[in-house]
């Protein structure tokens, strides 16, 4: 399987015979004009706090009062 890639990508590769400069500057160029806009870059979504145990501390709050151990 990976033969019949690398065969494709050997076939597909940029040389002087086919009257493409194979060169960096070559592929810089080719990058310069392309049509369409590049991508934003995407952003993670803001950091959240979350404690799954912020509720459980609320009830235990909630009994201590009821039974006199805090004000």
């Amino acid at each position: 399987m990976l033969r019949k890639l690398f065969s494709h990508a050997v076939r597909k590769a940029p040389s002087a015979a086919d009257g493409r400069d194979p060169s960096p500057e070559a592929a810089q160029r080719d990058v310069e004009t392309m049509p369409f806009a590049p991508m934003v870059p995407l952003q993670p979504p803001a950091a959240q706090n979350d404690d799954p145990l912020q509720d459980l501390y609320g009830i235990v709050e909630q009994d201590l009062r009821a039974a006199g151990y805090l004000r």
